[in-house]
């Protein structure tokens, strides 16, 4: 259960809203009601059939939420002949009941509120479109603050009063808590937490100095980086927004609708939902899985879905769902188009629950470290298929190269610790013991200068890659065991001057695919061709892979002896 956040009075705002007045006067509001107006607008004589209920989602107020989409109304309307009606839905709650029961006819929804509306509709609720942005990416949550405020880093806020948006929301609760999650941070490490409802809200608590912090979309606080307010850290990138359609819209008018906004070019239509927006793409429902994943390990709550035909590909979570979702799944969907079975990510909560899941059979291909797959291998025989070649290739001085990765001993850079002997009857912060990068490597090197990592030191379990990082920052242990690729994925987190790198450690037999599941043994020989020959850039580079090879299962065997 996620704690009690307390709502915000809004008996707070009266002093406020001169504020909100001038502000809204500064947002560029103008220009587009001058286009609006400049646009062919319909006559009820020139519409067929009954008009299309439009809903969309209060991320802002109301006023500005009907801007964004009036151009984009008037040009649906001038395809489909027939009228769209906004509606700005009263919350997000309504959003959904109304898409969901047919009493809207589409719906501008957020990710996580699709997804909700997904498995409490079913296919009564039908995905059209996503955007698609200038870089390709769409939006992101970001953390907000004052730009005199003190705060520079995520790692800065503990003790600072936050304030966060609808409680459905994806960019202004969901994502902003996994973020804050992802560096040992909850709720009740803030002194006070609010819900704002509206993003806008949110924006004008922290340029007012009401709140230290906030968390909103990217484009909004867009908006509100020229009046005073700086982003200090922002989430990966996820479709802003997918437009449903009710079951009860015809399919010829899906259809027509997916074509229009698919084809649609109008900068001007475009930049006045998102100024980054560069179009529309097809939406599918597995889109929103990483979504779905980040969800179920946030709140227990389990929107993923697989047909008894799926396929389904366990990755160890080494980093955030949204993360792995965005890295592998291009790699699912060429192996759907290959096989002809539909394959999809299963992306667990933590190292046990992949174990489990991948002991337990119940996922048909997984992908881990080499160290989990030796420990699986004990117990349940899994068959390694193919290793990777520059898994999270990294671009500083010494970079993971080839097919073997290592891990690296990290200490305070002004801690006394000058070698791996001083770290005898020290605190240590590990992965996990389960981690390849982030304990094993650093325990054979030990080994092999005379320190038994579980005799002669205090070990403690972290968890996570980026909890040792912030640990070692903080100054909460005297040494950090990471893999050596979580320095720079991690280095925007915390002031990285202050580490220091005692040593690199020894190196490993980079992550294996295995087959797990015995229900259909020659699809295994199948994947293994297709990911040795596997050549596609943009699939490989997504998965920051240079490529599969057969695996050596020498190398795999020698690590059951650790």
């Amino acid at each position: 259960m996620l704690p009690l956040i307390k709502n915000f009075s809004l008996l707070r705002w009266l002093w406020i809203l001169p504020i909100l007045f001038v502000l809204f006067a500064c947002l560029g509001q103008d220009k587009t009601l001058d286009e609006a107006k400049n646009k062919p607008q319909y006559k009820p004589s020139h519409f067929v059939g009954t008009p299309i209920i439009l809903s969309v989602l209060p991320v802002e107020s109301p006023g500005l939420m009907y801007e964004k989409f009036a151009l984009l109304k008037y040009y649906l309307e001038g395809i489909l002949k027939r009228q769209i009606i906004i509606k700005i839905a009263k919350d997000y709650e309504t959003a959904v009941k109304e898409i969901g029961e047919g009493r809207s006819h589409l719906a501008f929804l957020d990710p996580a509120v699709y997804c909700e509306a997904r498995a409490k509709y079913k296919n009564n609720i039908i995905p059209l479109v996503s955007p698609i942005g200038v870089d390709g990416a769409t939006s992101r949550s970001v953390l907000i603050v004052k730009n005199s405020s003190d705060i520079q880093r995520i790692t800065d806020l503990k003790g600072k009063n936050l304030a966060i948006g609808n409680r459905q929301s994806s960019f202004s609760y969901l994502i902003p808590l996994a973020m804050l999650n992802e560096v040992g941070i909850k709720t009740k490490d803030f002194s006070g937490v609010d819900f704002l409802y509206r993003e806008d809200r949110v924006a004008l608590s922290v340029l007012i100095g009401y709140h230290h912090v906030g968390a909103i979309s990217e484009s909004v606080a867009k908006k509100y980086l020229n009046y005073g307010l700086k982003i200090i850290k922002k989430s990966e990138a996820i479709p802003s927004f997918v437009l449903c359609a009710s079951a009860i819209l015809p399919n010829e008018v899906k259809n027509d609708i997916i074509k229009a906004l698919v084809s649609l070019k109008d900068t001007a239509i475009l930049s006045s939902i998102d100024s980054d927006l560069s179009g529309f793409v097809a939406a599918l429902d597995r889109d929103f899985d990483g979504i779905r994943f980040m969800i179920k390990n946030l709140t227990g709550k389990d929107y993923v879905e697989y047909s008894p035909k799926t396929i389904k590909f366990a990755i160890l979570p080494l980093y955030s769902p949204i993360t792995l979702y965005n890295r592998y799944d291009p790699l699912m969907r060429y192996l759907t188009t290959k096989t002809g079975y539909e394959f999809k990510l299963l992306i667990p909560k933590d190292f046990e629950d992949f174990m489990q899941i991948v002991k337990n059979r119940k996922a048909d291909f997984s992908y881990q470290n080499p160290y989990i797959f030796a420990l699986i291998d004990k117990e349940t025989d899994i068959k390694p298929l193919v290793t990777t070649v520059g898994e999270d290739t990294l671009t500083d001085e010494h970079a993971e190269q080839g097919d073997k990765f290592r891990g690296v001993i990290i200490t305070r850079d002004d801690s006394p610790i000058r070698n791996i002997k001083d770290l005898r009857n020290k605190k240590v912060l590990i992965t996990s013991p389960k981690s390849a990068g982030g304990y094993l490597s650093q325990r054979i090197t030990l080994m092999e200068n005379g320190i038994d990592t579980e005799k002669d030191m205090k070990i403690i379990d972290a968890k996570k890659q980026e909890n040792v990082i912030i640990g070692i920052y903080r100054g909460e242990a005297d040494a950090g065991f990471i893999r050596e690729a979580a320095l720079v994925v991690w280095r925007d987190a915390i002031d990285m001057k202050q580490i220091k790198i005692l040593a690199r450690t020894h190196p490993l037999p980079n992550w294996p695919v295995a087959q797990c599941s015995d229900r259909n043994p020659s699809l295994g020989s199948k994947v293994m061709s297709l990911l040795i020959h596997l050549r596609e850039d943009k699939i490989l580079g997504a998965a920051k892979i240079k490529e599969f090879k057969q695996v050596n299962e020498a190398e795999l065997e020698v690590l059951k002896g650790y």
